[in-house]
């Protein structure tokens, strides 16, 4: 599984393979490249920290 970050709508998430569009908002497209990225380490983190903290609730 990989981690992908959608720099329009700051949505992290695990997929498959890179997809066309982000999940959450639709956009495919921002400031001339792709909307999603592969995600960064520090942004995998986040949304691991968030995840973890959310279990704890």
């Amino acid at each position: 599984m990989n981690y992908y970050f959608c720099d329009v709508c700051h949505y992290c998430f695990e997929a498959e393979s890179l997809p066309d569009r982000c999940p959450d908002c639709g956009k495919v497209k921002f400031q001339e490249r792709a909307a999603v990225q592969s995600a960064t380490k520090k942004e995998i983190q986040d949304l691991l920290r968030a995840r973890a903290e959310d279990e704890e609730q």
